[in-house]
Parts: structure tokens; sequence; C-alpha cells
């Protein structure tokens, strides 16, 4: 089973499907995708390196049609990013556009590109997964706190967007697509759209403007994103009245952007939490409306609260949140790292987090090392490598600066052989000319000692 499988179940439904540069039904979606899917095979290593279009849907959902081993990758990777990922991922293809086929002709260049999906002869049903077979790989292993490939099964993907599904307590999904559709979260606002047989609105890069105008539109009723677009809404005057469901993950919300939206649209804001090892975990139940917590585990998930002294911690005590459900990744490519961050079944997260008396959840802090920018998750050990490459660092150590709902901004603090002058903006460059935006460094600190 796949997102495939759970669209081949909406069957000849001429009910809408995506709107974008066209609108497709499902039916339409089927015919189009069971086509475009010869141009793989059963176990293929295909990367997904697209911007959001319905071409790019199409593509991706195509690859699970096939039973292709698909690779999702952020559009943003870039340069040594890229590079790294590729000769790890060794894929017999990459689908990509012509923006990101432009941009980085030069580490594509050894590798079979499609940049325009051909239709060829049907594969009439969807390629049947097994349990544990690896069909979707993700480069943010962020508990481990480095890139590496996450391995998850297609299948037990379905079951976290079938349990996400049973909960939402909506009737229909009307849905918009405001991340890229290859993060955990843009991945589960696609699988629910499916599975609920809704219509959703695919944006290619986010746009306020265009958001306000889709959700006026289409009635958009469901709307799952970062906090950073919360925060954006706050500045337009709209009408949203048609959301019945808002939904933040990915990142902290902040208790001023709860607040404001309440006030100024009436709409209250619910948190979810979840991670790339993971995927969705928890959801905050609407008659907890209005408390900033990451609420309640779904209800297949198991939980529990783990000290630093190896004990469970008790109401109000802050520990690690360890998780245990049935579609938690089969593990890491490095079966060492994966290791390190099992106990048994039980997955350790590397998020802090207290429990109240009501069960509730409240997020606390993070053991692991990852910061987390505009919902993007960065490693600062990838950009430390990279400053240690330079022939004048001793040692560096990246650490994040509050941005408000944006997150933490990266900043560096270097040891060096010998000072001189405008050595901080050459570091600075070194690293953001191998990185995606998000990634890039705000400052480099020359000093003495490391924090």
């Amino acid at each position: 089973m796949s997102l495939a499988t759970l669209l081949y179940e909406k069957g000849k439904s001429s009910r809408t499907f995506l709107i974008g540069e066209k609108i497709l039904t499902y039916h339409e979606t089927i015919e189009e995708i069971s086509s475009i899917a010869s141009n793989f095979s059963p176990g293929d290593t295909v990367v997904h390196l697209m911007y959001n279009s319905i071409p790019s849907i199409l593509a991706y959902l195509a690859a699970f049609w096939a039973g292709s081993k698909v690779v999702a990758l952020d559009p943003l990777t870039s340069a040594e990013d890229l590079k790294f990922t590729l000769e790890d991922a060794k894929p017999e293809a990459v689908i990509t556009d012509n923006d990101i086929y432009n941009r980085e002709k030069n580490v594509l260049k050894d590798y079979k590109v499609i940049t325009q999906l051909q239709m060829k002869e049907k594969i009439r049903e969807p390629y049947e997964y097994k349990d544990n077979e690896v069909g979707l790989v993700y480069y943010y292993a962020g508990i481990a706190g480095k890139t590496m490939q996450v391995l998850h099964s297609p299948r037990r993907v379905i079951k976290n967007v079938e349990e996400s599904y049973n909960i939402s307590q909506i009737q229909e999904v009307r849905s918009i697509l405001t991340v890229p559709l290859t993060h955990v979260l843009g991945n589960s606002v696609l699988g629910i759209t499916i599975k609920f047989g809704g219509a959703i609105y695919i944006m290619k890069k986010f746009d306020i403007k265009e958001l306000v105008n889709a959700i006026q539109t289409y009635k958009i009723n469901y709307l799952s994103t970062v906090p950073m677009i919360y925060d954006s809404l706050l500045s337009e005057n709209a009408d949203l009245s048609s959301l019945e469901l808002c939904i933040s993950s990915a990142a902290p919300l902040l208790p001023n952007t709860l607040k404001s939206f309440k006030e100024k649209y009436g709409k209250d804001i619910l948190q979810a939490y979840g991670c790339t090892e993971c995927l969705g975990v928890t959801h905050q139940p609407k008659e907890y409306a209005g408390i900033l917590t990451i609420g309640k585990p779904l209800p297949s998930v198991e939980i529990k609260i783990v000290k630093d002294d190896g004990k469970e911690a008790k109401i109000g005590e802050v520990g690690e949140l360890w998780i245990k459900s049935p579609w938690t990744m089969l593990g890491y490519k490095d079966e060492n790292e994966t290791r390190k961050v099992f106990e048994g079944d039980w997955l350790k997260t590397g998020d802090l987090v207290t429990m109240d008396e009501k069960g509730l959840l409240y997020f606390r802090g993070v053991k692991k090392r990852m910061l987390k920018y505009k919902g993007y998750p960065i490693f600062p050990r990838d950009l430390e490598d990279i400053l240690k490459t330079h022939e004048m660092v001793i040692d560096a150590k990246v650490l994040g600066e509050d941005e408000g709902n944006l997150g933490q901004k990266p900043v560096a603090y270097v040891i060096v052989k010998d000072r001189r002058s405008g050595l901080e903006e050459e570091l600075l460059n070194l690293v953001n000319s191998k990185v995606a935006f998000y990634k890039r460094l705000k400052k480099v600190y020359i000093v003495d000692k490391l924090p």
C-alpha cells in the first residue's frame, strides 16, 4: 500500500483532486500517473527533486505506483548537499524540473535526469509494498543530528495518514500545500486529502497573497502548515471564514501567534508534533484549543518520558520523549546510527517534554543537536564540517540564535590559526555557497574558546 494505492481506491471519481496550473479529477489523475509510472520499475531508486506543481505531484505518485524507492528531496537542496545526497543514494533516475536542472546542471550531469515524463503504456494497478519494504527515503535525520537516509515503508506511512484522518473531525477536506511536498508535513497533507477524497491547491512557492486568494476562491477548510505562515496571515486583512481546521507543526508556536490569530480571525490553531523518523505523533484535541500544548499521542502511539537518570518522569517533570508506533521508521541506512536511537522498540526522539495531569504534552527543548529555521531542520554538524575544511580553521561550533516564530538562525563560533581581516566574511561565504538558503549561516564569530 502507498499513496498511489489510496488514490486507486477512489476509482473513477469525477471529484476535483488537484488544483494548480490545471485542475484534475481523481479519475484524470489516475489515468495520468498509471501511464507516467511506466518510466520507472519496481525497486528503482528515484530521486524526486521538484518544486510543488501539478507535474511534481503526478511524478511523485507515479513513482509509488511503479513500486520505486522514492528519495524525497527538498527542491532547495543544492551544491554540496545535493552532491552528497546523489552519491549516497545512487539513483537510477532523478526527476526534476527545468528551473532546478539549470541551477544544478554541474551536479546532475552524471545522472539520468528526467524533466519531462513521458506517457507510456499504462500500469493498470499500483504496486503493493510489503510492510517492511523501503519505499520512501528522507534525508533529514533529525534525531541523529546529521544528514543521512531515513528509511520508511510506504505501507506504514499510510497507517499514519489514516490515523490522522480519523481524528480530524471534519467532513471533507479542501486543503492547500504550503510547504514542499517532499517534507513529512507536505506528504501528510497530500495523504490526508487523498484519504478524504478531497481537493488540494498546490502552491509552487509560498506567497501570502496567493495563499489568501486560494483560501477565499476555493473555500479552503484545512490548513496544516508551519508557524511562520500563521504569522504572515496576521499581517493581512483576509476572509478566512472557510477554515475549519488550522494545524501548526514543524516548529514551536509562539503564544502571541495563538492569541492574535484567535482575536483577529476567530480561529483556533491546534498544534501537532512529529519528526522525520516517527512521522506524526501527537494531535491537540479541539476541547483543549487555546492552550499552548503539542497535545496527546495519536491513538496507536505509545509514549514514555524518560529523565537523564533513566527513570520515567512524573507529572510536570522534564524528560526525553520516547515513542513506539506502527509507522516509526524502518531505520537509518547506517545501522550503527539506528542502534543509537532505539531502545528495544522505543524510539528516543531527542526532544524534551513535560506532561500535565490531563495527559497533555508540552515541548520543552531538545537534547539533540538540531536547529529549526523557517520550519526547516538544520544540523550544526553539517555546517561545522564545511567550516573545518578551511585551512585556517582549528575548530568550530554552530549554535542557534532566537528569531521568534522563524525559529533559530544558525551562527558559528570559530577558532582559527591566525586572525586576519575579512576572514569572518570568507568563512561565511564558504559555507553559504555550498548549502540551501535556509541553512546559510547568519554570522561568524572568531573566538579564542568555543561556547
